[in-house]
């Protein structure tokens, strides 16, 4: 190679690296401007990435750990409404899957066999994609998917760019889910205070109106007018307790669990997921994203922090209420308590309350865990109604 052309390539990756650079910047001014939930952010993040690299459109999916799904969150020139909002299951897109698995750049056009060759969506553009790995430091983030119109396979400097390109991406990312994260563990202090109060204000009270009315006594005068007192001080600090913030654990989504279980018994063949789900009973659409979060979550924690053989899930009507119950064996420590079960289950649970449902979770017997999600029948309680 001349001095010449070793110049050459040098100051191109140095552009390189500053059009990455500058790609970083532009997201993170972004960050404070758009809320955790705003599309704007990653829609800006691919318009970055397409001007830096000089590609013609692009579309982000970000990968869920616990749901093992990479969902549409952003785009550029591209119509995210035409993507399913659950995305898609990552054992059912082996483009993306190498991409992240590898930690490179696939490019559609110097892919062969029937597996890589197809597209991970249907309504994926037509044209020459190219699958950007969103990963750094052995995380998964996700999966950019770009078009350009040339015809031709990506040349070497390019699949470089965009490979860089994804790496910055991915510190972006990570600052956002940060973010996000601390909201929703001040959003989660918040409410777990509430629900201290209410427990000691509450519960008190209610405990000597039963005392009272247990009594057999009837009540008059200044007895009765105490009684309303109390009952009028119960419902405001009940009042408080759905006041606040709305927590939501898990995108929408338009699959129902009998599908996400199924999705789920392929993802993990090394285990037996058993399903007993009550013919004829279905969980309220608004509430599907809730339980199927509490569902990936308890599978997630099992496999994390145990060597499950048997995962049982099952779905049962009682009365006015449902009860989805996930059953594992195989979890460490003498006391079988999964270390891992924080936050997620907790904020899960927190979500459960504001739609009048009820989240449990602890040990069943020695090396068994369970988790049991209460929810009413009816869909009155909607996420954020």
């Amino acid at each position: 190679m001349t001095s010449e052309a070793h110049h050459a390539e040098h100051q191109s990756a140095a552009v390189v690296a500053a059009d990455a650079l500058g790609v970083f910047v532009r997201a993170m001014a972004g960050i404070e401007q758009a809320t955790p939930e705003s599309a704007g952010f990653y829609d800006g993040l691919c318009e970055a990435v397409c001007r830096a690299v000089q590609v013609d459109r692009a579309v982000m999916f970000l990968y869920d750990e616990g749901r093992r799904r990479v969902r549409p969150v952003g785009s550029h020139l591209i119509d995210r409404e035409r993507f399913p909002v659950e995305g898609v299951g990552i054992e059912d897109a082996p483009l993306s899957r190498v991409a992240l698995e590898e930690d490179r750049v696939v490019d559609a056009l110097d892919t062969t066999g029937d597996v890589l060759g197809r597209p991970d969506l249907a309504q994926l553009p037509e044209g020459d994609l190219a699958y950007v790995p969103i990963a750094a430091g052995g995380t998964w983030y996700g999966v950019m998917v770009v078009e350009q119109s040339s015809g031709e396979p990506l040349e070497g400097p390019q699949r470089d760019a965009l490979w860089i390109a994804g790496k910055v991406v991915a510190f972006a990312a990570e600052a956002r889910r940060a973010t996000r994260h601390q909201e929703q563990a001040r959003q989660l202090e918040h409410r777990l205070l509430l629900v201290r109060q209410v427990h000691e204000q509450v519960i008190q009270r209610l405990f000597g109106l039963n005392l009272v009315l247990g009594s057999g006594a009837a009540l008059e005068g200044e007895a009765l007018e105490r009684a309303r007192t109390e009952v009028e001080a119960t419902q405001a600090d009940l009042r408080q307790l759905l006041h606040g913030p709305q927590l939501t654990t898990g995108a929408p989504t338009a699959m129902r669990l009998a599908e996400e279980v199924e999705r789920l018994r392929r993802a993990h063949a090394t285990v037996e997921l058993r399903a007993d789900l009550e013919e004829g009973v279905e969980i309220p659409l608004p509430l599907e994203s809730l339980a199927q979060s509490v569902l990936g979550e308890a599978v997630r924690n099992a496999l994390k922090h145990g060597e499950p053989t048997i995962l049982h899930v099952s779905l049962t009507r009682r009365d006015d209420a449902l009860s989805l119950t996930i059953d594992s064996d195989g979890v460490h420590g003498a006391a079988g308590a999964p270390s891992g079960s924080g936050l997620g289950l907790r904020l899960a649970a927190v979500e459960a309350l504001q739609v009048g449902g009820l989240l449990e979770f602890g040990a069943r017997g020695e090396g068994e865990w369970r988790v049991r999600l209460l929810l009413p029948t009816t869909d009155e309680n909607e996420v954020g109604g």
